[in-house]
């Protein structure tokens, strides 16, 4: 065993699994409760929170059903925004909405089977390479930095954590005075807990091994399973 793996049981990642859920459901009722606040700037945060935990349920869904190894840097991975965001792209891809899912039927977009779309197989290589990579290998060199795919490298750069922080905390200048921000609007409110909402019964479907009902499911498994076929290294 690696020295990063850490030892579980699956009991206890499926608990662990469960209550994500469930604290994400909570939130997103919790929201529920401010989403006529004008601006609906915390309703919108506690969403987003809430897609965090459907994303850290997808994550250890991945462990339960063996495709990763639950270590360390997963671990970690469940407590970093960022990495959460970017989980979240990939199971938007994997349970987009109404009308991505039409476009792709008009368009006959599955793209080529086995191969995901550029911004999510770059979301996935910023996770595994750019976040747990370079906690594995603190020493390594940042002189080549890679090229990614525009949407997935703002995720990977805290876009959307910044968003969240900023709907709750005023940010004071250098000077003193007030940094203004793009205040969140019911428009976009709506968009995200309808975006929760599918990645919540997307983590309940897999949960209960539903897998066969998502035509995309099974690129994504078998990239995550690639890229994390030797993760940790020895």
């Amino acid at each position: 065993m690696a020295k990063e793996e850490i030892k579980y049981t699956e009991k206890g990642i499926r608990l662990s699994i469960e209550t994500c859920i469930e604290n994400g459901e909570r939130l997103l009722m919790d929201a529920q409760m401010l989403e006529f606040s004008e601006p609906p700037a915390t309703a919108i945060a506690l969403i987003i929170i809430a897609q965090e935990e459907f994303a850290k349920a997808f994550l250890m869904t991945l462990v339960l059903k063996g495709i990763m190894k639950w270590n360390k840097y997963l671990w970690r991975a469940t407590r970093d925004h960022r990495c959460k965001h970017l989980l979240v792209m990939i199971m938007d891809y994997i349970n987009p909405d109404f009308d991505e899912f039409m476009k792709r039927i008009k368009e006959d977009l599955s793209w080529v089977d086995g191969i995901l779309p550029p911004n999510v197989a770059d979301a996935l290589n910023i996770f595994r390479h750019e976040k747990l990579g370079r906690w594995e290998s603190r020493n390594r060199s940042k002189s080549e930095p890679m090229e990614y795919d525009a949407s997935a490298k703002k995720v990977g750069n805290g876009k959307i954590d910044k968003y969240k922080q900023r709907q709750l905390y005023v940010d004071v200048k250098k000077d003193g005075s007030v940094l203004p921000h793009t205040v969140a609007t019911q428009n976009e409110m709506e968009k995200e807990r309808e975006r929760a909402e599918r990645l919540c019964f997307l983590a309940k479907s897999l949960i209960h091994d539903e897998k066969e009902t998502y035509y995309e499911y099974k690129t994504v498994e078998e990239a995550f399973s690639v890229l994390f076929s030797n993760f940790p290294g020895e």
